[in-house]
């Protein structure tokens, strides 16, 4: 994904571990760890952006049960890495100088690839099979379309928008793609608009999120929260993390990041003092993840989790320095890393759905 940012989240990701199922954790419900092992995975990339050599790493935004991963750099140039870190660039056919970008958001387990591109007409969706072939996803009538996540059975899930599907943030939608069908799924609570449909399971299990709008506002942009859901054989149940407080006006307090085929959710919160932390989703009940450095202060982007329970992402470190700050005085520097996480405990294994 480009670096595609909506509404505050930068749809980035990247991270190659393993995750623990709801049998290895200690204790059940909210207050219950999953203790995790995070390692820095920083997969060098050096290219030419504005004419200038640069240097960065993959911002990995998803893994699949091979270990081939995918992700972006700042520019929103997007890559496929292979289980031994082999880089390969992905490029939409119209992404042809550095005013248009290719960023890819996901990777199933067939090696198909989704994300998002731009080029000197619109933003498109894509799809790119193993062998590279890449098919362009357009919502009949709309202005837009990216793609956030995709399933083993092909469904593309993303947004769309456009003026003839409503004003302002209600021309924003959420849909589900196969086989060149497109369905639309919005909220269909009575203040929700801008629905977006960020992952799906062989299930058709979904996350996504909508805004709220402040109720008795006449300004149709007015929104007061970002909702989370998880969509099920068509009901929608808000994910909310218990206790959690959002230090800022009008987020999202609980943010769904993946889902994968055993229904697990990975997900960023906060906790009673404001402070960002990362959840687990399993069985219905949230549990915090643990294990990474203290430093971290952002995500940069998503995490991604596959059906071994691994997780994929980055994170931002903050590490003090003595003469970086604005006029040489001490500071901290930010420092984006990619990880893999593993669990430090290792339980019974639930029957992915299928």
């Amino acid at each position: 994904m480009k670096e595609l940012a909506m509404l505050g989240h930068i749809v980035i990701g990247l991270l190659v571990g393993t995750l623990l199922s709801l049998a290895a954790l200690v204790g059940v419900g909210y207050g219950a760890e999953a203790a995790y092992k995070f390692k820095t995975v920083d997969i060098p990339l050096h290219f030419t952006f504005l004419g200038q050599q640069r240097d960065d790493i993959v911002r990995l935004t998803d893994i699949n049960n091979k270990g081939q991963m995918v992700g972006n750099n700042f520019a929103g140039d997007g890559f496929f890495v292979t289980k031994k870190h082999k880089v390969t660039e992905i490029r939409c056919p119209g992404d042809l100088s550095d005013n248009n970008s290719t960023t890819v958001s996901a990777i199933n387990n067939a090696g198909q690839v989704v994300g998002s591109c731009s080029d000197d007409q619109r933003n498109n969706a894509f799809v790119r099979d193993k062998k590279g072939n890449i098919v362009l996803l357009n919502y009949p009538g709309s202005d837009g379309t990216v793609a956030f996540g995709i399933n083993d059975l092909g469904q593309v899930v993303g947004q769309y928008w456009g003026f003839r599907f409503g004003e302002a943030l209600q021309r924003f939608h959420g849909f589900v793609w196969k086989d060149g069908t497109y369905t639309t799924i919005d909220s269909p609570f009575a203040e929700a608009m801008f629905t977006t449909l960020w992952g799906i399971n062989n299930a058709g299990q979904i996350i996504g999120t909508y805004l709220h709008h402040r109720p008795g506002s006449s300004d149709i942009n007015d929104y007061d929260s970002e909702v989370a859901f998880l969509y099920d054989n068509g009901k929608f149940t808000e994910l909310d993390f218990p206790g959690a407080h959002i230090p800022f006006c009008c987020g999202a307090q609980t943010f769904p990041m993946d889902i994968n085929n055993l229904g697990q959710v990975v997900g960023s919160t906060y906790n009673s003092d404001g402070k960002l932390q990362f959840f687990l989703f399993d069985f219905g009940e949230y549990f915090k993840i643990t294990g990474l450095p203290e430093n971290v202060v952002d995500y940069n982007g998503t995490w991604a989790i596959n059906d071994e329970s691994e997780i994929a992402g980055t994170y931002v470190e903050s590490v003090p320095c003595e003469t970086c700050g604005i006029e040489g005085e001490p500071g901290f520097s930010f420092i984006v890393h990619g990880f893999v996480a593993t669990p430090k405990k290792v339980g019974k294994k639930h029957e992915p759905v299928n």
